[in-house]
């Protein structure tokens, strides 16, 4: 077993300890035969509706990335682009703040000979979509669903705002770094700078220079995408939906247990804010937030023993989903030869 992959183990295994233990402590008083009772009746239609908007929220991030990565690689199809998909999501999964999908998909695409400039800008609008998308999606359900967080402590509300500035400020400095080459060719020689000392001084020059021509193609590429609106709003278009689909899994986990008298609206509000704070917590997936929120929001509308089965089928459904088909779509990923690059496809 690699390296890397003993740490991805470990990061996995430590969500799983995080989560059993979170479920053992908080329904220690539960009964548990009758949590079984609840997981016999089960209604697997609902089940399987839930896991259909975790697929289209899959499908969908990969026909943006589809629709972008064309323009860089005219010969991507939409099969690799759900794989490059898939795999950003399991070191999504496995990384804290998410932070490990945006470098492998980077690392798949320079992979098909995509010039890593030009790679870099196509994840960058994306990622900076998704992320203005979720702030959006926040506020909304934030003015609609306002009088929910009341019912909450203040630990959950502060973790919100928390959540919320981080991804505002994610976007703001985002599109900084899309917009100005300057501030990505400073960003970019500060983290080279302890690089460097490893490296032989006469080697050092044509590192730089190349860094800046990379930074040169990333900006260039970076501003055609952003003045390209028709794709724009159309990838906003498929975010936003994506974003609906996956807000909307919680309210078929608990069709699927037999309660009927919560809105979809109000599901999707309780996991906007869910996913809110999870955002906030630095461990593999949001661990341990992603469930301390989920249960101080659905506690509200179901009985402890309906709480606990409903957590673990949506933690399944959301999060050990993305792992299991991440790590299966990493099996075997084929190098292909890249045809032509945009940056020669567009002169």
């Amino acid at each position: 077993m690699g390296k890397n992959t003993s740490r991805h183990v470990l990061s996995i295994l430590l969500v799983v300890a995080i989560s059993v233990g979170f479920i053992f402590f908080q329904f220690r008083n539960v009964k548990w035969n009758v949590v079984f009772d609840v997981l016999k009746n089960v209604n697997l239609i609902y089940i399987g509706l839930a896991c259909l908007a975790m697929f289209l929220y899959w499908w969908l991030e990969a026909v943006v990335l589809q629709r972008f990565g064309k323009q860089a690689d005219p010969t991507l199809k939409m099969g690799t682009s759900f794989r490059i998909t898939m795999i950003g999501q399991f070191f999504n999964s496995v990384t804290p703040f998410a932070s490990g999908g945006q470098p492998a998909q980077l690392y798949l695409l320079t992979r098909r000979g995509i010039d890593i400039g030009l790679a870099s800008s196509v994840l960058l609008i994306k990622f900076i979509i998704y992320q203005a998308m979720i702030v959006a999606t926040f506020i909304f359900f934030l003015i609609v669903g306002f009088p929910l967080l009341g019912h909450t402590t203040f630990e959950i509300k502060y973790l919100i705002l928390i959540g919320f500035v981080i991804n505002l400020g994610v976007i703001v400095g985002l599109v900084t770094v899309a917009k100005s080459e300057r501030v990505a060719a400073a960003i970019v020689h500060v983290l080279l700078k302890p690089v460097l000392l490893f490296v032989k001084k006469e080697r050092r020059e044509g590192i730089r220079e190349n860094a800046d021509s990379k930074i040169a193609s990333f900006h260039e590429e970076s501003v055609r995408f952003s003045g390209n609106t028709r794709l724009i709003w159309e990838c906003v278009f498929y975010t936003t939906v994506q974003l609906l689909f996956y807000l909307s899994i919680p309210y078929f986990v608990l069709l699927s247990l037999e309660v009927t008298d919560v809105s979809l609206m109000t599901t999707m509000t309780y996991h906007a804010f869910v996913m809110k704070l999870s955002s906030s917590i630095p461990t593999p997936g949001g661990t341990g937030g992603a469930e301390y929120s989920f249960t101080s929001f659905f506690e509200m509308v179901l009985s402890p023993e309906k709480l606990v089965m409903a957590l673990i089928l949506w933690r399944l459904i959301t999060y050990y989903s993305c792992t299991i088909f991440g790590a299966i779509a990493m099996i075997p990923f084929k190098r292909k030869k890249s045809k032509k690059r945009l940056g020669q496809n567009s002169r």
